[in-house]
């Protein structure tokens, strides 16, 4: 399995999270918080350790060689989830699903009909499409899918940040303010 593909089946596997809403709303807001908590000491303790910094990249080789001086992507998909804790129900659902399931798509299709580009049209749509779809299924509806959707497919497009980061919070505020 090459890097990208593993980055991406591990950036998908983070919708797994979801399976606490098995139990209750409560439990994935504290899974959430943890995991956006749990991310940042990660993240402190790579970046000033170059021996823990090698040891995760020999376990799990994803990380990008930008990512030696900075957080990662997978970082700050876990503050991203934490921040989209404090909204109500269903919106940090809906936010995990379309964060974990939006940006691989993209990469993923983009990597193969994007013609090299970083950031490309048919991964644009690839986003727009998996985002949606995947809210629809959930059970939102249709104009509330499109819209979170689309805000999700153009902060993977053009975020001037990385889009780990704002995809999930803002599908998360569309939901909330649509439903």
């Amino acid at each position: 399995m090459t890097p990208r593909v593993l980055r991406s089946a591990l950036h998908v596997s983070t919708a797994l999270v979801l399976l606490t809403l098995l139990d209750s709303w409560q439990l994935l807001k504290l899974t959430l918080l943890a995991g956006g908590v749990v991310a940042l000491v990660v993240e402190t303790v790579r970046l000033r350790s170059p021996a823990m910094a090698g040891g995760l990249q020999r376990l799990v080789p994803v990380f990008r060689a930008a990512e030696a001086r900075r957080p990662s992507g997978a970082a700050w998909l876990f503050v991203a989830y934490a921040l989209v804790a404090w909204l109500p129900p269903p919106a940090p659902a809906a936010a995990v699903l379309a964060g974990a399931l939006a940006d691989p798509a993209a990469a993923l299709v983009g990597g193969r009909w994007g013609r090299g580009a970083a950031k490309s049209w048919p991964g644009t749509g690839a986003a727009l499409a998996v985002g949606s779809l995947a809210l629809l299924v959930w059970g939102l509806p249709l104009h509330t899918a499109l819209a979170a959707g689309a805000l999700g497919a153009a902060l993977e497009r053009w975020s001037p940040f990385n889009d780990n980061l704002l995809i999930a919070p803002g599908v998360g505020l569309v939901v909330w303010l649509l439903v």
